[in-house]
């Protein structure tokens, strides 16, 4: 319980002193907002120029203002073991012209949150980017996403993208169903498939139960199938601060026949101290058969900073 306890203790330090206005924390984020208009501009100059060289007609550069930045700086530790960090970088830039669909988006190497652990995520160690021109469409219930780009690393390796969903409303106990595709095809990898679904149910205003659950194959090994279960509940403490309850359990057939490998307890505390600017904390509980299901803990803090027209606004 301490485990879980002094973690949320510490975050929540953080917000009592960002509350505080007078505060050496306050200051410096006042006297850097010229900094972050800067690198939100110079994020929008580039999605101009790109745009630009499409199609070079005039229109209203506030069609640029959603183009943004995100740092995310993390450290996390496992039981025992030495702290280690890394971080997430995502660019998201906002092409007007080619119809308000497109998107070019560069980001650290994909993070999914279901298979990346807390104690062993998987960017904490490689320098993966993608660089990818995303489009998205909806029609009624549907959406479609398509995405080609390459993932730079020392191996250059193109890839193409491709994901389709459909969402229930209210079908039954107002529970939402999501039922969704993703296919990636590319030089390494080859092809990767995803077939997931998820049931939403909202409680109330600060509340909601979700279930989220995924198989995951890949061509190129004859034995990689995942299969992931996870059940979370989304609590709103207030308008700056959350947190989620969250149950997985993790099969795989990778070195054995297809049997659990993971049961995971988690919580997941985030403070916005900032619209822009925000603090993680995970304390996470996993029983592994790597080591026995024996009983181990990990822990990882975050720091996140967009860099948006909300953060100098």
């Amino acid at each position: 319980m301490k485990r879980v306890l002094l973690p949320l203790l510490l975050a929540n330090s953080v917000n009592l002193f960002a509350q505080d206005n007078n505060s050496y924390l306050e200051n410096f984020l006042t006297s850097t907002t010229d900094q972050r208009k800067d690198i939100h501009n110079y994020l929008i100059a580039i999605s101009t120029n790109l745009d630009n060289y499409v199609d070079n007609s005039k229109i209203d550069m506030n069609q640029y203002s959603s183009t943004y930045g995100l740092i995310q700086f993390s450290a996390f530790q496992d039981q025992h073991g030495s702290v280690k960090f890394d971080q997430k970088v995502k660019l998201k830039l906002k092409l007007p012209k080619l119809k308000d669909r497109f998107r070019l988006v560069f980001e650290s190497d994909e993070i999914d949150e279901n298979k990346d652990f807390v104690e062993d995520h998987k960017t904490n160690n490689n320098d993966d980017f993608n660089l990818g021109l995303s489009y998205e469409a909806l029609k009624k219930d549907y959406k479609f996403k398509a995405k080609v780009g390459l993932k730079l690393r020392s191996k250059l390796d193109p890839f193409l993208k491709l994901s389709l969903n459909r969402t229930w409303e209210d079908i039954y106990y107002d529970v939402d169903y999501t039922l969704g595709q993703t296919l990636k095809q590319s030089v390494i990898k080859k092809l990767e498939s995803t077939s997931y679904m998820r049931f939403d149910k909202s409680l109330n205003d600060y509340y909601s139960l979700h279930n989220y659950s995924e198989y995951y194959w890949q061509s190129e090994e004859s034995r990689n199938s995942q299969i992931i279960n996870s059940t979370y509940l989304n609590q709103q403490i207030n308008s700056k601060n959350y947190l989620t309850y969250t149950v997985s359990t993790n099969i795989d057939n990778q070195d054995t026949n297809l049997r659990i490998k993971r049961n995971t307890l988690q919580i997941h505390y985030r403070h916005f101290i900032k619209k822009w600017l925000y603090v993680d904390t995970i304390p996470e509980n996993y029983y592994s058969y790597d080591n026995n299901f024996k009983p181990r803990y990990a822990i990882r803090f975050n720091l996140g900073i967009y860099f948006n027209k909300s953060s100098y606004n």
